[in-house]
């Protein structure tokens, strides 16, 4: 209801990835041209058959990272890598407070949700939280948002209580992957354990880069009880 009244009363005139003009909406925030170059990412490099993360063309399956530590999680996938027009799409939800671009974020997720059949069966959708200082920020959790959307299209109850942050930890974006790791450590806890207890858990985040974030998330999680976690992420980053 929200996106409609917006959609209404402040109409999107230009595509919001390219600025091409239109008619846009939450529905259709960007323009044709910049769905077919996103598909055209999407299809360009082949994934880790694990995390999601794109592979240079070497021929491999499986990513180092997971060739070197095998995640716990069942499944990770995202909709894209983390280049050009996603990049600037997630940019605009988390940092330019599009909120509205959650809706077609979401629903681009949900899609990539149903049609792999390793996600399912699904009890519970959790997002991943964010610093009590980045919410006061920007007012929502951009992951909560996408979170919300996905239960909508997939059927599935969204909990957005069940992990909570209870460490500030400094930006992760200048950070390498073992100092990021090191950040994390007891950031995230579960209050109520009976809520995740022998649960499948759907995990949302915006952005896979080095998979420290859901990497310790899915840790909590299991270790609180859950009998699985699959992870959904808006974009990824590249492995070798």
């Amino acid at each position: 209801m929200i996106n409609l009244l917006l959609d209404i009363l402040l109409p999107q005139e230009q595509c919001c990835l390219c600025h091409k003009s239109g008619r846009f909406s939450s529905r259709q925030p960007w323009c044709q041209a910049c769905t077919d170059r996103m598909m055209e990412k999407k299809t360009a490099l082949a994934h880790c058959d694990r995390c999601g993360k794109y592979l240079e063309e070497n021929g491999e399956t499986i990513c180092l990272d997971c060739r070197e530590k095998n995640p716990a999680f069942a499944i990770a996938r995202s909709v894209g890598p983390y280049e050009d027009c996603y990049r600037i799409a997630v940019k605009l939800l988390k940092f330019m407070g599009r909120a509205n671009l959650a809706r077609q974020m979401g629903t681009m997720m949900a899609k990539v949700i149903k049609e792999e059949a390793r996600f399912w069966p699904l009890d519970l959708i959790v997002p991943v939280p964010i610093s009590p200082r980045h919410l006061k920020q920007r007012k929502f959790n951009q992951t909560e948002l996408l979170a919300r959307q996905i239960s909508r299209e997939i059927k599935v109850r969204m909990d957005p209580t069940v992990l909570n942050r209870v460490k500030e930890t400094p930006s992760q974006r200048e950070l390498t992957k073992v100092e990021r790791e090191r950040n994390l450590i007891h950031a995230f806890i579960i209050k109520d354990k009976d809520k995740v207890k022998q649960k499948n858990i759907l995990l949302v985040d915006d952005v896979y880069t080095t998979g420290s974030t859901v990497r310790e998330c899915t840790r909590v999680l299991l270790e609180a009880g859950a009998k699985r976690v699959a992870v959904i992420t808006w974009a990824a980053g590249k492995g070798s």
